[in-house]
């Protein structure tokens, strides 16, 4: 058990976590939808 005291910043360190995985999935799915850009046309 947690004491009442160190709570707070179990919860925030929790939301910080949770913060930082929706960031984490945000910057792959960016990455995976620009991924194409970055090559030259064929013809180029």
């Amino acid at each position: 058990m947690t004491h009442p005291k160190h709570a707070d910043r179990t919860d925030e360190k929790s939301a910080e976590q949770a913060r930082h995985e929706h960031d984490d999935e945000l910057v792959d799915e960016l990455v995976d939808e620009s991924f194409p850009a970055s090559d030259p046309p064929g013809e180029y």
